[in-house]
C-alpha cells in the first residue's frame, strides 16, 4: 500500500482514505445500513435514531480498546464515498475488522476489489488476513470463501476466517494467527 498521506489507489478505480470528524454522518449511515434490525426496537424516531447513535458510539469504544492501532478508513469509488474499512495492520496478521459498502452501491465488486488489494499487499509482507463474519443472515461466508478464506473456527454467533498468501501455511498448522482472540467486530454482512 502507499503513504497514508491522502488516497490510497486501489483496483478498479477505488481509494481508500482516512476516516475524518467530517465523515461521521456518513459512517452512521453505513452502521445503520449494516443493522436494520435495531429499527425494528419498540419507540419512536427520535428513540431509535438515540439507539443507533448509541451503539455506534459503543462500537465505536470496543474498537478503540480491543484495537487500538487500527486504521478507519473510507473507500471512495471515483472520489465518491462508498464504503468503510477499518482494518488492524498487525506484525503477524492483519485483522478486517469491519467491511461496509453503501447499499446503493452493492453488487459492483467493490467489497471484492477492496479485499483482493488487502491481499495484494498483505501477500507482499507474507501476512494472513484474518476476520470474522456473522453465521446467520449474511453471505459474507460465501464471499470471502469464494475470495479465498477459510474458516479457522465456530464461534457463535461468528465464524472465524482467515487468507493466507500462497506458501504460508494456513490453518490446520500448529497456531492459527492471532491466536484466539475473540471478535468484537465483524466484517460486514455484503461486500460485493
Amino acid at each position: 500500500m502507499a503513504s497514508l498521506a491522502g488516497s490510497i489507489p486501489l483496483a478498479a478505480g477505488l481509494g481508500l482514505r482516512l476516516a475524518a470528524p467530517a465523515d461521521e454522518p456518513f459512517l452512521l449511515q453505513l452502521f445503520r445500513e449494516s443493522r436494520p434490525w435495531l429499527a425494528w426496537a419498540e419507540g419512536g424516531r427520535d428513540f431509535v435514531h438515540a439507539l443507533y447513535e448509541q451503539q455506534y458510539r459503543t462500537l465505536r469504544a470496543g474498537l478503540e480498546a480491543h484495537y487500538p492501532e487500527h486504521l478507519d478508513f473510507v473507500i471512495e469509488r471515483t472520489g465518491q464515498a462508498v464504503g468503510r474499512l477499518i482494518v488492524d495492520l498487525g506484525y503477524a496478521d492483519w485483522r478486517l475488522s469491519e467491511l461496509q459498502v453503501l447499499a446503493a452501491a452493492r453488487g459492483r465488486g467493490i467489497g471484492s476489489d477492496v479485499v483482493r488489494s488487502l491481499q495484494a499487499a498483505a501477500g507482499s509482507r507474507r501476512l494472513p488476513i484474518t476476520l470474522a463474519t456473522p453465521m446467520l443472515g449474511a453471505t459474507g461466508k460465501g464471499v470471502y470463501e469464494r475470495l479465498g478464506f477459510r474458516v479457522t473456527a465456530v464461534r457463535p454467533p461468528h465464524y472465524e476466517m482467515a487468507w493466507h498468501p500462497p506458501g504460508l501455511p494456513g490453518p490446520g498448522a500448529a497456531a492459527a494467527p492471532g491466536g484466539a482472540r475473540m471478535p468484537l467486530l465483524h466484517a460486514a454482512d455484503r461486500t460485493d
